[in-house]
């Protein structure tokens, strides 16, 4: 079974769709607008917060509006110019997602919110900064504050647990024991974050993944002190800690998990890719997929539906189950590459299709709707990694170290829109 955060569950996760119905005539005063978009002191790639359509009884629309119903600008009001981009994403239930990247840093912003030349609540919403951009490196040096700004949760259930396998973590010990287990035959980095820097030694041969933890790990660094931690990463798509307490165990941060492993599991490279450049290379987003919700509620149907590769036996006997429950489940591969031999069995390969079609699976696509929302938005993601990280920490025994071979993984160079750090001294105040 795979952790929470795999993008198999996230099939049903990402078909997100609109449950019937509607309103009367649309208010501006009883309409509502809240997220942490509007909060200056939450510093994502990509900020957003969420408007609900009202109408003029009081009364929740249930489907949409008009995807042009609401209009947004946002503006620095100390600036000649504002670099910010705007999107208003309609999820087609009466309420739209409004997301902006700022790719410069201001004193303050100006939102302004309207339906019909008429101001959304309270509109204008003012934030008072600074207002950094995702690139501005300045992280707070309280933890809890960070934590306070950011609204994270205090406990993540599915941290707890993994967590649970180890009570204690000595850094010297694992330094030598992950690598002689596992660094010949497996894909690994090995990090450590000292003094807010982040120090890396990867195994194995194919370690091009690591682009992705590094980026999270850079950014939250921009973001908040991190703890001293020493840890190392799986780069791979399985899970890799498959021992039995009270065997020797040994953390392994990983991408995925099962109820059969002891893997440390994060949210997946590809959702944390997503959420770091949302409104940039990446269009496959927690927040864009919302605005493509698929057939409407009335014509989804009652099937799961999959497509991939051959890279698991797993997906074999899921095909297997397809060809006998068709009414089920409509399960195909596109590729073969690990079971050729097996091709005339589970074949013929497929096309790709849409991943916009995928969005038709009506019962995944109802328990999936609230999970995303809920759980996988850009905040929820930074909120879980340093979490982890910050409970993580707290089990070691021993100072974490910049072992022999580690390189420091440099900050991106943001020469364009450079900040002014409010929290760093400058040369003339030293």
């Amino acid at each position: 079974m795979c952790s929470i955060w795999r993008w198999c569950v996230a099939l049903g996760v990402l078909a997100l769709g609109a449950a019937g119905g509607g309103g009367g005539r649309l208010s501006a005063e009883r309409s509502a607008v809240w997220g942490p978009g509007l909060r200056a002191e939450a510093v994502l790639p990509a900020r957003y917060f969420y408007l609900q359509a009202v109408d003029t009884e009081g009364r929740r629309f249930t489907s949409s509006p008009g995807e042009n119903a609401f209009q947004v600008k946002i503006t620095a009001p100390d600036e000649q110019f504002t670099r910010v981009g705007v999107q208003v994403l309609d999820r087609k239930d009466g309420s739209f997602i409004v997301r902006y990247r700022m790719y410069a840093s201001y004193k303050s912003l100006k939102i302004e919110i309207k339906t019909k030349d008429k101001h959304v609540a309270k509109s204008p919403y003012i934030l008072k900064g600074p207002v950094y951009h995702e690139n501005c490196d300045c992280p707070q040096e309280e933890s809890s504050v960070w934590l306070e700004e950011m609204n994270c949760p205090q406990v993540f259930p599915q941290i707890q647990r993994d967590l649970a396998n180890f009570p204690v973590v000595d850094p010297d010990k694992i330094a030598i024991e992950i690598p002689q287990r596992f660094g010949q035959r497996q894909s690994l980095c090995h990090y450590t974050i000292k003094d807010n820097e982040v120090y890396i030694k990867t195994y194995g041969e194919h370690v091009g993944f690591r682009i992705f933890m590094d980026a999270i790990l850079l950014s939250l660094t921009r973001k908040v002190k991190m703890p001293d931690v020493e840890f190392f990463v799986n780069l791979g798509d399985w899970p890799l800690e498959k021992k039995k307490p009270p065997q020797n165990l040994h953390p392994i941060f990983s991408w995925c998990g099962s109820s059969e492993s002891k893997d440390i599991v994060m949210p997946t490279y590809d959702l944390t890719d997503s959420v770091l450049e949302t409104m940039g290379r990446v269009s496959l987003d927690m927040m864009s997929v919302q605005a493509n919700t698929g057939p409407s509620w009335e014509d989804k149907n009652t099937t799961a539906f999959w497509r991939g590769r051959d890279s698991r036996k797993e997906r074999l006997e899921l095909v297997k189950l397809s060809r006998k429950y068709p009414e089920i489940i409509d399960a195909a591969f596109t590729n073969f590459f690990f079971f050729k031999h097996d091709e005339n069995l589970y074949g013929p390969i497929v096309k790709h299709i849409s991943f916009f079609d995928f969005f038709k699976a009506k019962k995944i696509a109802k328990s999936g709707q609230e999970f995303a929302r809920n759980n996988l938005m850009g905040d929820h993601i930074f909120c879980y990694y340093f979490k982890l990280f910050q409970e993580y920490s707290s089990l070691q025994v021993s100072e974490p170290k910049i072992r022999d071979g580690m390189e420091k993984v440099q900050q991106p160079e943001d020469d364009l829109f450079p900040c002014t750090c409010h929290r760093k001294k400058t040369k003339d105040e030293l």
